[in-house]
């Protein structure tokens, strides 16, 4: 499945370069994140919980950072497994400050799931990653924005 969005979020590029690559921030943000421990290297090990329609498990694996660019640019690998399943993704991020305190996320990338979760439907599965990903950036933006009030 391909995934796609663009986000502006109300900060310096350098400053939301620094977001998306520090553990304690990236767990506040990322929906049902219960762990993420950094292994070195730009890796990361997580837990994190998922519920998709009556589908819900709690995912262990690992993120890791690729082809890094400060502070424009980066590929992050995800990969997860559950009891109900497991999932697989590469997402490139693009970050471009559009103005002094505002920087325009461009992601793009594919998920691959598998398992129980693969059988509620690709249309659900899109929605509920639609979703999560604008909550994962409802919590950047509310970051950046409790740094400048």
């Amino acid at each position: 499945m391909e995934i796609k969005s663009n986000h502006t979020i109300p900060a310096p590029r350098e400053r939301v370069w620094e977001y998306f690559t520090n553990p304690e921030l990236l767990q506040q943000c990322i929906p049902g994140c219960e762990e993420l421990k950094p292994l070195g290297d730009d890796a990361y090990e997580a837990t994190i919980k998922i519920g998709i329609a009556s589908i819900k498990g709690v995912y262990t694996g690992s993120i890791k950072m690729e082809d890094k660019q400060p502070p424009s640019s980066y590929r992050l690998i995800i990969e997860g497994k559950s009891k109900i399943g497991f999932l697989k993704g590469i997402c490139d991020l693009i970050l471009e400050e559009i103005q002094p305190n505002q920087t325009e996320i461009t992601l793009g990338g594919e998920l691959i799931v598998g398992g129980k979760l693969a059988r509620v439907g690709q249309r659900i599965i899109g929605s509920a990653s639609r979703m999560m990903i604008g909550q994962f950036f409802k919590g950047i933006i509310k970051l950046a924005e409790s740094e400048t009030n």
